[in-house]
């Protein structure tokens, strides 16, 4: 933007005007009378919205397991507005529902000022086809309506990224930038993947210094900045680590869905159930029944089943069964690590790498958007077996 002339300047100020009125219109409008987010909590959101209400109505309990379940950072923000007004009642899940059609907004003009940032050009346009293309992307506006932790990680995750480009192009900004991520970490903990190539591509192009002729973007990064943008990841990440040992009791991790996950990924069941005792696990021996237990269903592998075993991407569950049953937590790591020695025992590393397309391919051939496909209006559904 720098260099524009007063009538490009004028063209772009009323561009980005537009641009946010249009992204929180919409979106207050999908939130408030479209597909209010208080009115669909089920499955992974009604799990959020019931350990929200668990910290907003006892603070931080030492040895709750459920709080490990996920990561911590989305029912934290759920719970913030419980402590306000109160964790019953439907004003702060409404309060709630506005907070994630906040989120869905700034990701739009986040997203911009990105394409922005990253344009060399002299035209205006690109950055803002980006700006536009956010504004009308489905999936951004539809997640607007459910308390799932991707509309916050989204923003979240451009924040970082802006802050990123702007360390690399301009040589500051590496505190607000690493905090960012240290927030998108805390929702979504996938995201160290991102910060794990950003690290190395720093680390090769640095190496590339003393031999280039050409400037190199990591001579605007010295190993201070990237420290300093470190710095909040590391704590976040040792915060989240300790956590989780305050919760379970044992170290090894932010999450125990992540076990279940890995499991379902190596195994290729649909359904995991757990039971406290073996009475209860012989009791329901349907895997649409969770009885007096725990039971996670994968949407993704039953859409695929639902297309049979002549399917190129068949599902083919290493075990035989559609549903994993045992004793125990559902997160237990070592009940999972013995699931998954099997499996690897049953497939092979050949089925491994089978698996590995199957689950690359899921989402882009055979299932469609969750929660989307299985939406339902369920207000206040929270019978949730927190074992």
């Amino acid at each position: 933007m720098d260099g524009q002339t007063p009538g490009a300047a004028r063209s772009e100020r009323r561009f980005f005007v537009a641009l946010v009125a249009a992204a929180a219109i919409s979106r207050l409008i999908w939130a408030i009378w479209v597909h209010p987010a208080p009115d669909h909590v089920y499955s992974d959101m009604a799990h959020y919205v019931f350990r929200a209400r668990e910290l907003a109505e006892h603070g931080f309990v030492p040895g709750t397991r459920s709080l490990a379940w996920q990561a911590w950072g989305t029912h934290v923000l759920l719970a913030i507005p419980m402590i306000l007004l109160g964790p019953d009642g439907s004003a702060a899940l409404e309060l709630a529902g506005l907070i994630w059609a906040g989120c869905s907004a700034a990701t739009v003009i986040l997203g911009y000022r990105l394409a922005q940032r990253s344009h060399t050009g002299d035209s205006p346009w690109p950055p803002r086809i980006v700006g536009v293309a956010l504004l009308l992307w489905i999936p951004l506006l539809s997640h607007t309506g459910y308390f799932v932790s991707e509309t916050p990680f989204t923003c979240v995750l451009l924040a970082t990224t802006l802050g990123a480009a702007k360390m690399i192009q301009e040589g500051r900004g590496a505190l607000a930038a690493g905090c960012w991520g240290a927030v998108a970490f805390a929702l979504r903990p996938q995201v160290a993947v991102f910060f794990v190539l950003l690290a190395l591509l720093w680390l090769v192009d640095r190496r590339a210094l003393g031999r280039s002729t050409t400037p190199r973007w990591s001579s605007r990064v010295s190993p201070r900045l990237a420290l300093i943008f470190a710095i909040p990841l590391l704590l976040m990440l040792a915060f989240s680590m300790a956590r989780f040992r305050v919760h379970t009791g044992r170290w090894g991790g932010v999450a125990e869905n992540a076990n279940m996950n890995l499991t379902a990924g190596r195994c290729h069941n649909i359904v995991t159930r757990a039971f406290l005792s073996e009475a209860d696990m012989l009791a329901v021996p349907d895997p649409a029944d969770t009885g007096a237990g725990r039971r996670v269903s994968l949407p993704g592998f039953r859409a695929l089943a639902g297309h049979g075993d002549d399917h190129p991407l068949a599902l083919r569950p290493a075990l035989g069964g559609e549903s994993i049953d045992f004793v125990g937590s559902i997160g237990d790591p070592e009940i999972h690590r013995e699931f998954r020695r099997r499996c690897l025992a049953a497939t092979g590393l050949v089925g491994q790498l089978r698996y590995s397309l199957v689950n690359a391919s899921l989402s882009w051939v055979v299932a469609r958007p969750w929660p989307e496909s299985s939406d339902h209006r369920s207000p206040w559904a929270l019978p949730l077996a927190q074992r």
